[in-house]
Parts: structure tokens; C-alpha cells; sequence
């Protein structure tokens, strides 16, 4: 309760700063220091090329520091570091932020030699880091570990709070200290173009991104800027995190691909809305990009990560253009999983092909919501009809540890704290998966679902009717649903209220107004048995619904 209370004030808070100006955001709002100075910091691994033979590695200081060295060697040769170090310069490039100026420092090493560790510290000849390590990747590597961590975000602009997230990500590594690297599937941040949040971010996960890479996704969050909300490219983010630039024209760092080991993985862009006006269509370029990028690769396994979820848990939040633009390659191409984030909850659905459940892992996609390791949950998150497993973590913050094994990849969903949510395995060599798949039944009764939530109204008729080859609706329980409203008039007409549309039908016709405006409808409205039928069509018209019919498991299932 508390929690959820917190979680009311922190909306609270943002629907007023978004009703101030500027001005008044600017005198309300807390004052940082940037906190940078010629002692290295924010020191984080990412790998822009071979992770068997390379380590890239950035880090900060302020603009005085206007030298950048890394000095590394075999941690076998420790006794002589750094005496006898290898020393490469770094390329250096001033940032400005909103609390000031400060110099990122990036350089990557080459000629490593695969499966070994290496110390490594970073400085300009006088202020030097602590000393760290890493490992590059060994030789035929099949076998191999790495952390998935959902949004790690704050959930309140004015109040960077990331000690959830720093919880999460040590206790993570600490409990898996084999992990190979890390993927955060989007919303880092709060507020991308904010710099308190980044502080914050970097200081949580110190002692983990400075020892294995941080292989970053970008989410919606990493392009608002203070203090409306307005949206642009994420500069913050591509600016601090170096990775591979093998991505389409436009979004290189942004959408990229690499390899580890028997697995190709593919990090996309999903943030189609935010970035259109300054990027165009950033879904049909990455389309081309990722039809040429799985149609090259031969690796075995094909793991995907991008922010926004195909196959959502909240209430009514749908992302059918992403699904649109990149399922159809998922499914040519045999994707094993794509992994979300957005949402907040932890979801694992059916096998997936062509938009419907198959029955095997051979068969089909895995479409995994990874949680939040942060400190931002919802409140309306549901299971839905496409959902084999399903978990809300309102009482704390999660991650997903990803082991492959040869044929076999395990999933394990885990608490903060350690304890078990959800765990998956799928055998490539059997085509099986554990637990296995057993896809949902074929109703009797045509089951009515809206938004992935199957309708159960006790006193509402809720199935739908096919006359004449097309399929009604029992509009009342539709749009009770929803939260709208249908109300008969005296005159034998309806009236359907939803959101800002009001709708006027005349009895058993096929015209309509829509606010005022006259619409000929496909189709005539119903009535049975005293309950009003609408068509499927007619509610796409009026209000923007897609349908589409599930023979499979006799649904008619509406969407946005």
C-alpha cells in the first residue's frame, strides 16, 4: 500500500510539473552538482568489435583532464603492473550536459587473447582509476552465462532514486559472478536527457560495468528531455555508451548486432513515436537492416532485444506497428526469443508464429517481458490470452539470469532478493521446451478478447455472433470493458459513449454520427433477445479497433 501510494504522489508530481512553466520546474527543482573532476569515473566495458580479441572501454572526466591512457595487462602478470603495461591512448570527446561540461574518454583495446582475464586502470598519467579487470571471450565458446536487467528507471523525474536498481545489479552479479555481460532492455533513465539520472545510473552500477560489458538497448525514456517531456534523439545515451556501429544509416550504436559465443544477438530500436520527427521511419530502415543482418548470420541461436513489447501486460498499451515491422522476419528467420522491456511485469508467451500459438519452441518465437530492476512497477498489468506465465513484481525489483548450454537455452526469472519467479528451458536438439507448451484450447463458445484480456461479465452476454459470414459483438459488455458507456433512447436508437467519441446509431440501422458527424456503418447494428450486437467492422470504423478471428482457439481478438 505503501508502495502504490508512493507511486500516486510521484504521478501526482509529474502531472503538476507538466502543468508549469518552465520557470517554476526550474525553481522547484532540486540542484546538483555534476560531480566530475580528473579522477576517472563512470569507468564502463562495452565491446565495439570481436569480444574474443577486444575490450572497448570509456570512462569520464572534466574537460581539464585532456588526456586519456588505459595501461592493462594478464592478470597472470600482476606482479609486474604496471611497470610492464601495455598502454593505449584514448580518443577524447567533450559533452555538454545540463549541469556542465566533461570530457568522455573511450578506447579500444586490440590483439587480446581470447578466454583470459586482464587488469586494466584508466587515467591521464598522474590521476589513475582503481585497478579493474575483464575477460575476453573463449575460443568455440557454446557454453556461457549473462544478466538481462528490465527498465532500471527511477519512475520520478524529480527524484532520482536508484538504489533499486543499484540492489539489483549487485546482487546479480554477486550471485552470478560467471556472468559474461549484461543487457539492459531500455529505459535506463528517467529522463535521458537529464544528467542527475546518468549520475545516478553509473553510481549504482559501479563494480559490475567496469568488469563485464554493458551492452545497452535504448528505451522511450532515453529521449525525453526536461522539463516537458519533449522528445529528441538520445544523446546522452549514445554519447556515453560505445557499441557496435554495424546498425542502418542514422542509428548505428543505436541498432546493432553482435555475436558471444553459438548466439547472435540483435539489439533494435522500438521507439518508433518518440524519434520520428527527428529520425524519420526508424522501423522500415531497421526492417531492410535486420532482414540482411539474420539472413547473414550462422550461429545456432538468435536472441532479439528491443524496449517495447509485441505482446504487452498492461491494460490497454499495444505496440502493433513494432510487431507489424519486425514479427514477419522473427518467424523467416526462426528468431529462438526477443526479450521486452516497457511493460514492467515478467510475461513468457506460448511459441509464436504468423501471430498465432504453435506448439513447440521449433515451431515458433518466444516472446519474453523481462520485469524491472528498478524502481517504477504499474499498477494495471494483467495476464494476458498469449501469456504461458505471468508474474506482477510490485513487491520488488527483478532480473533474468540467461544460461546457454549447447542445444539448450534456461531462462531464470529471479527476485532481488534471490527467490525464483519463473524458469524456462528450451532443448534445440529435441525441439521441446520445460514446462512444456500446451497452447490454450479451442473454446466451445467464441471467446471475446480485448486487449489480450479475455471478457468474463457474469451479467453481460460476452460472446460474439457470426450472421451472414460477419462477426457481432455485444457491445454493452465491450464497452463496459473499456470504461465507456452504451444508453438505449426512447426513440429506439444507442448512444455510445467512449473516451471523447460519442456515437449515435439508429435502431437495427447501419447509419451512425460520430460526433456530430454522419458515418455509414459495414453493417447494421442487432438486437438479440434484447441485447444490442454491433459489427467487428462498425467498432473499427468508429473507434480504430483491428480484429482478427483464432480458429485455433475460437477467439475474436481486438486490438489498437
Amino acid at each position: 500500500m505503501k508502495k502504490f501510494a508512493a507511486f500516486l504522489l510521484a504521478v501526482v508530481m509529474a502531472v503538476a510539473m507538466l502543468a508549469a512553466p518552465a520557470a517554476s520546474f526550474a525553481a522547484g527543482t532540486p540542484q546538483y552538482d555534476l560531480g566530475v573532476s580528473a579522477q576517472p569515473d563512470h569507468i564502463t566495458l562495452t565491446w565495439t568489435q570481436d569480444p574474443a580479441t577486444t575490450q572497448t572501454i570509456t570512462w569520464r572526466t572534466d574537460p581539464a583532464a585532456t588526456k586519456g591512457i588505459i595501461q592493462y595487462a594478464r592478470t597472470a602478470d600482476r606482479a609486474s603492473f604496471p611497470g610492464k603495461a601495455a598502454t593505449v591512448e584514448a580518443t577524447i570527446q567533450k559533452f555538454t550536459s545540463d549541469l556542465g561540461d566533461m570530457n568522455i574518454h573511450s578506447a579500444t583495446l586490440t590483439g587480446l587473447e581470447p578466454g583470459t582475464e586482464y587488469i586494466y586502470r584508466v587515467g591521464d598519467g598522474t590521476n589513475w582509476s582503481d585497478i579493474h579487470t575483464f575477460t575476453t571471450e573463449a575460443s568455440n565458446t557454446t557454453s556461457f552465462k549473462f544478466l538481462i536487467f528490465g527498465d532500471s528507471q527511477s519512475g520520478d523525474p524529480l527524484n532520482p532514486e536508484y538504489k533499486p536498481w543499484q540492489e539489483t545489479i549487485q546482487k546479480a552479479f554477486k550471485a552470478n559472478p560467471d556472468a559474461k555481460f549484461f543487457v539492459n532492455v531500455g529505459d535506463l533513465v528517467e529522463w535521458g536527457q537529464n544528467y542527475v539520472h546518468w549520475n545516478k545510473w553509473f553510481e549504482a552500477a559501479r563494480g559490475v560495468i567496469d568488469t563485464i560489458p554493458a551492452m545497452a538497448t535504448q528505451g522511450n525514456h532515453e529521449t525525453y528531455n526536461p522539463p516537458d517531456w519533449h522528445t529528441t534523439k538520445p544523446v546522452y545515451w549514445t554519447t556515453q555508451f560505445k557499441l557496435p556501429q554495424n546498425g542502418p544509416e542514422g542509428l548505428k550504436g543505436q541498432t546493432y548486432s553482435f555475436d558471444y559465443g553459438n548466439a547472435h544477438i540483435v539489439i533494435l530500436d522500438s521507439q518508433e513515436e518518440e524519434e520520428k520527427g527527428v529520425a524519420g521511419d526508424i522501423l522500415a530502415a531497421q526492417k531492410a537492416w535486420l532482414e540482411k543482418d539474420l539472413q547473414n548470420t550462422d550461429k545456432p541461436w538468435k536472441l532479439v532485444f528491443f524496449h517495447k513489447t509485441p505482446y504487452y501486460n498492461k491494460a490497454t498499451r499495444t505496440n502493433e506497428d513494432i510487431k507489424a515491422a519486425f514479427q514477419p522476419l522473427f518467424d523467416k528467420y526462426h528468431v529462438d526469443v526477443v526479450f521486452n522491456g516497457h511493460d514492467h511485469g515478467v510475461a513468457r508467451t506460448y511459441p509464436i508464429a504468423g501471430d498465432k500459438f504453435v506448439s513447440s519452441p521449433a515451431k515458433g518465437t518466444i516472446y519474453y517481458v523481462t520485469g524491472r530492476s528498478g524502481n517504477k512497477y504499474y499498477p494495471d498489468l494483467s495476464a494476458k490470452v498469449w501469456d504461458a506465465f505471468f508474474y506482477d513484481p510490485q513487491d520488488q525489483p527483478n532480473y533474468i539470469v540467461a544460461e546457454l548450454n549447447g542445444v539448450k537455452l534456461t531462462l531464470r526469472a529471479m527476485k532481488q532478493d534471490g527467490t525464483p519467479i519463473d524458469t524456462y528451458t528450451i532443448d534445440k536438439a529435441s525441439g521441446l521446451d520445460t514446462p512444456q507448451t500446451v497452447i490454450p484450447p479451442k473454446y466451445n463458445d467464441t471467446r471475446l478478447v480485448i486487449f489480450g484480456n479475455m471478457l468474463q461479465q457474469p451479467l453481460l452476454p460476452v460472446t460474439p455472433k457470426q450472421v451472414n459470414g460477419q462477426w457481432y459483438v455485444p457491445v454493452r459488455a465491450f464497452m463496459q470493458f473499456l470504461g465507456g458507456n452504451v444508453a438505449w433512447q426512447e426513440d429506439g436508437s444507442v448512444t455510445i459513449v467512449y473516451g471523447k467519441n460519442k456515437v449515435q446509431i439508429a435502431s437495427n440501422s447501419a447509419r451512425a454520427t460520430i460526433n456530430g458527424q454522419e458515418l455509414n456503418l459495414p453493417g447494421s447494428i442487432l438486437m438479440d433477445k434484447d441485447f444490442l450486437l454491433i459489427p467487428a467492422a462498425a467498432l473499427q470504423a468508429l473507434f480504430g479497433f483491428n480484429y482478427k478471428y483464432d480458429a485455433a482457439t475460437n477467439m475474436l481478438m481486438f486490438s489498437k
